[in-house]
């Protein structure tokens, strides 16, 4: 009887569920800039990230996240969780909420570090075209319209003072600022960006992992 009881007993220990394990991943990228202008040709300051992520199923339908930076370029640490609340997150930046559904829009909510400044959002998208607006304490407004059609698309952000309209075509970008940039993927992780501004042009060679 007694051994049958401990037969029972570790094979009841056995059974016992386990602890879900989080799956973490490494990224990180490395970019160098070269800008000419007025003063002549200079070798921009190259810059370089590395970090981790990790992501693991809490049950019930939620999941939680959190990355941190390992070395310069990265956001720092984070942490979240997801489900049918939405996505919530905490880092040095602040506490931020996204979901959907709220009226039929995209909804989010932030806050920055010192949770002094409040940030409400809302998008919708309308065969294509999609239409924002966000409001933060301070009497900071904004409204945003933006669609793509193809490769070619067209956004209109206003910030309560003044407008500004932006197009792209496969890649390059002109905004009413008088910016224009242009970015290409190459394979294999590499990417090369340009622009113009202030009677400067800058090139970026990036690589990603």
């Amino acid at each position: 009887m007694k051994k049958k009881l401990l037969a029972i007993a570790v094979a009841g220990a056995f059974a016992a569920p386990t602890v879900a394990m989080a799956e973490w991943s490494l990224s990180g990228s490395v970019s160098q800039s070269v800008s000419a202008g007025g003063s002549g040709i200079s070798l921009g300051g190259g810059s370089g990230s590395l970090s981790m992520s990790g992501s693991a199923d809490l049950g019930n339908g939620v999941s939680g996240s959190a990355g941190f930076s390992v070395t310069g370029g990265g956001s720092g640490a984070s942490i979240g969780l997801a489900g049918d609340f939405g996505s919530v997150t905490l880092s040095g930046s602040g506490v931020s909420w996204s979901g959907s559904g709220l009226l039929g829009t995209n909804a989010t909510i932030s806050t920055d570090g010192s949770a002094s400044s409040l940030t409400v959002g809302l998008s919708h998208n309308i065969a294509g075209l999609t239409v924002g607006a966000s409001a933060s304490t301070g009497g900071a407004i904004s409204a945003s319209a933006s669609g793509n059609a193809g490769d070619v698309g067209l956004s209109l952000a206003w910030d309560g003072s003044s407008t500004t309209v932006s197009a792209s075509a496969l890649g390059l970008s002109i905004s009413s600022s008088g910016s224009i940039s242009w970015s290409s993927a190459l394979g294999g992780g590499m990417s090369f960006g340009a622009s113009y501004a202030d009677s400067t042009v800058s090139g970026t060679l990036s690589y990603s992992f």
